[in-house]
């Protein structure tokens, strides 16, 4: 299986080293649960199900994601990862409809909880190893611009945040020895769980429906300034879709009218090329080219000893992101 990425071994190799450790992480939750018969402790051990679960679907994810682009998939696969992230936001959200179902069961039958103290140790260790495993993934995440690792990042410090929860609960119930306690734990914790579940699956449609990435295309913004030269007179009808490791761009783009053929691919590729140099990930540009008339005054064009010239030139049209992004041509 051919792959693209160059970064894929780190990714793997990163995602298998999080799939140990939240193997051992939930092994010791479940431990935690089985002396403390507790039932929000009982949540976070199926949380920890659902890590090792989305984080064996990233690891395909990433791999898959990172093929060649073939005659079935012309825009490569890329988009599997924005799946993988939706595949996580369900699991999470039927995680928490599970544990909110559990909860209300011990509210009408409350039992008492056992070992307590040792209950608190154990998840103050899982917790701290949890938030230093969000924090490696989160990391590669941005280095690799992937956004699987820096999801499943995200959800590692959640369950971080789930784990001081439930030692400040465990700690009220050792002090008072309130039944209903736990369980009220469990019901804020599944709310806490599917509020991230919905944000996951969310960002998820989000990409897959190719919303506008404004970051990047502010970035886009910004390179195509830093490099403008005089031959390119107008851009609009800006567009950006991401396909993994891989930013496609469409736009209009102005040139002379009596440049050659070979001129005008020159110019293309010259654009591309700039738009490589400024971005880790792959640039791939579609271009549609419109040559400078009637509708493209001489007013905005910078292009010196233009032996075509109408009118003396006045000033250069600002390039920004409603500029760029608007399907008009520009003038003054």
């Amino acid at each position: 299986m051919a792959v693209n990425d160059k970064n894929l071994k780190v990714k793997v190799n990163a995602i298998r080293i999080v799939l140990l450790l939240s193997v051992l992480i939930m092994l010791v939750k479940f431990v935690a649960y089985y002396l403390t018969k507790s039932n929000a402790l009982l949540s976070d051990a199926l949380e920890s199900f659902i890590n090792i679960a989305t984080s064996s679907f990233t690891l395909y994810s990433i791999y898959y994601s990172a093929k060649t682009k073939d005659h079935d998939h012309p825009y490569g696969h890329g988009k599997i990862e924005y799946l993988a992230v939706g595949f996580e936001g369900a699991l999470i959200l039927g995680t928490g409809v599970y544990i909110l179902y559990e909860a209300f069961n011990h509210f009408i039958h409350p039992e008492p909880l056992q070992n307590v103290d040792l209950g608190i140790i154990i998840t103050a260790s899982t917790g701290l190893f949890m938030y230093f495993i969000g924090s490696f993934l989160k990391k590669k995440g941005r280095e690799l611009d992937s956004i699987t690792l820096v999801a499943d990042g995200e959800h590692f410090h959640l369950d971080t945040i789930t784990s001081i929860a439930l030692i400040i609960g465990l700690v009220l119930y050792h002090l008072t020895m309130l039944p209903w306690i736990d369980p009220l734990l469990a019901v804020l914790l599944a709310v806490h769980i599917m509020m991230s579940g919905y944000k996951l699956t969310k960002e998820s449609i989000d990409r897959l429906l190719d919303k506008a990435d404004f970051q990047t295309i502010e970035n886009i913004v910004n390179s195509l300034n830093k490099n403008r030269n005089e031959n390119w007179i107008d851009i609009h009808n800006l567009r950006m879709q991401r396909f993994g490791n891989t930013i496609h761009i469409d736009c209009h783009l102005t040139l002379p009218f009596y440049f050659a053929l070979d001129k005008v691919h020159s110019e293309i590729k010259n654009l591309e090329e700039k738009l490589n140099n400024d971005f880790e990930k792959e640039v791939e540009l579609f271009v549609h080219t419109d040559p400078c008339n009637e509708e493209f005054p001489c007013k905005i064009c910078n292009v010196g000893d233009c032996a075509f010239r109408k009118h003396e030139y006045q000033k250069q049209i600002d390039w920004n992101i409603k500029i760029l992004m608007t399907n008009k041509k520009h003038q003054l």
